[in-house]
C-alpha cells in the first residue's frame, strides 16, 4: 500500500511539472529570427569617432539599449533599407522597453576612406532620428570592434572609386551594461536582399527582452 501510494505521488508530481513546463513554454515564447546569448559578453575596450566629431568609447554605451548595424553610407540596398526599419521602427521599439529605459542606434561604417565625419552627419541626418549614432574609425581600431560584434565586413582590392563593401545584415543588440546580449538574423529568401525587416523586430525584440529578463 505504501509503494503504491509514492508512485501515485510521482505521478502526480511529474504530471503537474510537465504543466507547469508547458505553460512556461507558451509564455516565454522563443524569438524566431534572433539569438539570445546565454550569459551577455562584455566587449573589449575601443575608441571611434561620432558623426559629431566626438570619442565614443563603451562608456557611450553604459545605461541604455543599443541596436548596432555595420554598414557604409555608399551602400545601395542593405544599409538604407535596415536604417529605415530602424527608424520606422523606432518608436514601437522604445515603447516596449522597461519605463525609463532608452533605446539607441548605432551605425557603424565599415568604409572610413569615404565615410568621413561629415559624410557620416549628411547619412545620419537623412533619417531624421535623433538616436541615431554614425561611428567611424580607421581598420586598425574598427576592425577588432566589429569582430567582438560577431559581425563581419571585407572591402574589395579593386581600385574602382565605386568599390563595394561586403558586411553583415545583422544588428546586434547591446544590453545596458556595455555587453553584447542578442543579434537578429536577416531573413534570407532567394533573389532578395537579406534583411532584418520591420516585421522581424518588432516579432522577436520582446520575446528577446523576456528572454534577458
Amino acid at each position: 500500500m505504501k509503494y503504491k501510494l509514492i508512485a501515485a505521488v510521482a505521478v502526480v508530481t511529474a504530471l503537474a511539472a510537465g504543466i507547469f513546463s508547458f505553460q512556461y513554454v507558451q509564455q516565454v515564447q522563443l524569438p524566431e529570427h534572433a539569438l539570445v546569448y546565454p550569459k551577455a559578453r562584455d566587449l573589449t575596450e575601443f575608441t571611434l569617432t561620432s558623426h559629431k566629431g566626438q570619442p565614443a568609447t563603451r562608456q557611450q554605451l553604459q545605461g541604455q539599449w543599443t541596436l548596432a548595424f555595420v554598414g557604409y553610407t555608399f551602400c545601395p540596398d542593405i544599409c538604407p533599407m535596415t536604417m529605415a526599419t530602424l527608424t520606422g521602427a523606432y518608436s514601437e521599439l522604445q515603447a516596449m522597453l522597461p519605463e525609463g529605459q532608452k533605446l539607441g542606434i548605432w551605425f557603424i561604417s565599415a568604409d572610413p576612406e569615404r565615410d568621413t565625419v561629415s559624410a557620416l552627419a549628411n547619412y545620419v541626418g537623412y533619417f531624421e532620428q535623433p538616436a541615431i549614432t554614425g561611428l567611424t574609425a580607421g581598420h586598425d581600431k574598427l576592425f577588432p570592434f566589429v569582430r567582438d560584434l560577431g559581425l563581419m565586413y571585407a572591402i574589395s582590392s579593386t581600385t574602382a572609386p565605386d568599390y563595394l563593401v561586403d558586411h553583415s545584415a545583422s544588428i546586434v543588440l547591446i544590453n545596458p551594461q556595455g555587453q553584447l546580449a542578442a543579434v537578429f538574423k536577416p531573413e534570407l529568401k532567394v533573389g532578395e536582399v537579406p534583411l532584418v525587416t520591420k516585421a522581424i523586430l518588432l516579432a522577436d525584440f520582446p520575446k528577446v527582452l523576456a528572454q534577458l529578463q
